[in-house]
């Protein structure tokens, strides 16, 4: 294919394969859309699971009613500490080779949570806000990127999320007709995800089916974020030894406890190099 006309241009990124792709309409735009190679019978098993998780917290919490006094009765945390199927859906290489384009090598999940998003009802989820919110400062380079997996498919009936799009590159959020004007639902099949520079102002949409829409939202950040949770201590050292897995859920990220555990951390670097 040629290349798009221009004059002018001394500089141009290049596009050498899908993941540069997606992780330059996110540079852009603010967000993508990835399909994240589900069967039919992977996402049942989400689904499923995440039915299953929300009742089991529920019920750890004593109740979804005590849940529901602080606004978690649609949210299930650390899904991966209860079912790999969602440690497998954190490290989707599909969505962690986008990030390494945008966050380089070393980044980690910062938190991963099920959202649900019932039919007529509005819940924390439908305001706008950032993934990392109360801030307001823009960077260069991504801090962090969103992943929102889409475990039922996504539209405009079932609360699309919807976002502000390039809103990553302006710090404050706009006025309520710019808003009306500028917000774009995201609509998307099930199995894919939609990722976004987690400065990107978005909310879901409003649920007029019949039926929940449910989600999985994984964000990736660079290791100066602390996790939502630490993903070390929830997983009991799970996984600690898996080179593929250790770096990405936090392991040796967090701030040590003595200067002896300092020392250790150092030579088990050096010896890694």
């Amino acid at each position: 294919m040629d290349a798009t006309s221009s004059y002018g241009v001394k500089e141009r990124s290049a596009g050498h394969d899908d993941a540069d792709l997606h992780a330059e309409h996110l540079r852009f735009t603010g967000f993508t859309v990835i399909d994240g190679g589900f069967t039919a019978a992977e996402l049942h098993d989400l689904a499923g699971g995440l039915d299953r998780l929300l009742e089991r917290q529920a019920a750890e919490a004593g109740g979804l009613e005590r849940l529901a006094e602080i606004g978690e009765q649609e949210t299930v945390r650390c899904c991966l500490a209860y079912d790999d199927a969602f440690l497998r859906a954190a490290a989707n290489s599909r969505v962690t080779d986008v990030c390494r384009r945008l966050l380089g090598d070393y980044f980690l999940l910062m938190q991963q949570n099920g959202i649900i998003n019932p039919p007529g009802r509005t819940h924390t989820q439908t305001a706008y806000h950032r993934d990392l919110p109360y801030q307001h400062f823009v960077s260069s380079r991504p801090l962090a990127v969103s992943a929102l997996l889409c475990v039922d498919a996504f539209s405009r009936e079932n609360g699309a999320t919807l976002v502000l799009p390039a809103s990553h590159k302006v710090e404050q959020f706009p006025p309520d007709a710019v808003v009306s004007d500028l917000e774009r639902p995201v609509e998307a099949p099930a199995g894919s995800y939609i990722v976004f520079d987690s400065m990107v102002f978005h909310r879901a949409g409003a649920n007029t089916s019949a039926a929940p829409r449910r989600a999985v939202n994984q964000v990736y950040a660079l290791p100066f974020i602390a996790q939502q949770i630490s993903f070390p201590d929830v997983l009991g050292g799970r996984h600690a030894d898996d080179p593929s897995l250790s770096r990405l859920l936090g392991y040796g990220a967090g701030p040590v406890r003595s200067l002896e555990s300092w020392w250790d951390r150092r030579r088990a670097r050096a010896r890694s190099r």
